[in-house]
């Protein structure tokens, strides 16, 4: 009878030692499933990754809606100043039409043989309004795409600061250099360029032109768009 307890304790010490062993198992395998990559990635990484795509979703999202709200606002706008009009008059270029004094410096125009203002990029504006929503659309869907094409969607929003400064360029140009030689006043001035940003003279007007906000909204959207793609491109690098 005298073994009895020492038999006892010897009896609980294999439970006492399963019990911790058990217990050392269960924290090693939580401990394992945080730290061994599953999927190739571990848990940490998985939550990183997925803010990082939550910011470039974001982005791609705030380049888009800049795009689109850059329809309701002007992109470019000059201001002719001469002594008979001492406010001077100013024509306000929206993607989709002119605004400001149009008529009068249409009835300007008449004189020396330059085409109205109506007349200018006349296919710009009429598919301004469905072109700009749908180039917004190809930034936020790249964010799905993880190759070159993502490149290929992006693109559009990226050059379209560059394409609409030099069409308008051209256009200018074009209006300055295509005078109508009938004119009553064609022979009192030479085929010009006007100025696209900064002073000028145009006859006897001086000039003044600048971009506008819409034109800024559309190049800070642009350059949201090149930061989230190349980033993005750098992210599917070292993920793969």
């Amino acid at each position: 009878m005298e073994g009895t307890p020492n038999t006892a304790k010897r009896a609980g010490k294999p439970k006492f030692l399963k019990k911790v062993i058990t217990m050392t198992a269960l924290e090693h395998a939580t401990t394992t499933a945080d730290s061994t990559p599953i999927g190739g990635a571990t848990k940490a990484e998985r939550a990183s990754m997925s803010r990082t795509d939550a910011l470039h979703l974001g982005g791609l999202l705030l380049a888009a809606v800049l795009l689109i709200l850059t329809i309701f606002l002007p992109y470019w706008s000059i201001t002719l100043h001469a002594p008979q009009y001492p406010k001077g008059l100013t024509i306000d270029a929206f993607v989709n039409e002119m605004r400001g004094d149009v008529s009068e410096v249409d009835g300007l125009n008449h004189y020396i043989g330059m085409m109205k203002l109506e007349n200018a990029a006349r296919i710009e504006r009429t598919i301004s309004r469905i072109a700009i929503p749908a180039i917004a659309v190809l930034a936020v869907l790249s964010f799905w795409v993880k190759s070159r094409l993502r490149w290929l969607l992006a693109l559009p929003i990226i050059i379209y600061p560059i394409v609409f400064g030099l069409d308008l360029f051209a256009w200018l140009y074009y209006a300055g250099h295509s005078l109508d030689p009938k004119a009553a006043l064609s022979s009192s001035i030479s085929e010009f360029t006007p100025t696209i940003l900064g002073t000028g003279i145009i006859g006897q007007f001086s000039t003044e032109a600048t971009f506008r906000i819409g034109f800024y909204l559309a190049v800070l959207a642009a350059i949201i768009v090149l930061a989230v793609t190349i980033r993005g491109r750098s992210h599917d690098d070292s993920t793969t």
